[in-house]
């Protein structure tokens, strides 16, 4: 099953559950401006509520938003597929 078929409330309960195996990695000024790149295109792209990136991590929490799946969630997504670093 790919990722598109997936229960969001699972995948961030996992995603919870788990958060203390990840291994935190530097995060570089270059990750950081692509994250920032990918908010502002997302947001330009019609997701308005697109959240800020993580400080620490440079990822983006937009599972909860429950975009993916959506018309416009899909389009935005292709849209700024470049700029995720």
């Amino acid at each position: 099953m790919d990722d598109s078929q997936a229960d969001p409330e699972k995948i961030r309960e996992a995603e919870e559950a788990c958060q203390s195996l990840v291994p935190e990695k530097p995060v570089t000024p270059e990750q950081h401006t692509a994250a920032a790149e990918f908010t502002a295109c997302m947001r330009a792209n019609g997701i308005a509520e697109f959240p800020d990136p993580d400080p620490k991590t440079a990822r983006h929490d937009y599972e909860r938003l429950g975009v993916k799946g959506t018309t416009q969630g899909d389009a935005a997504m292709k849209a700024c597929a470049g700029k995720r670093g």
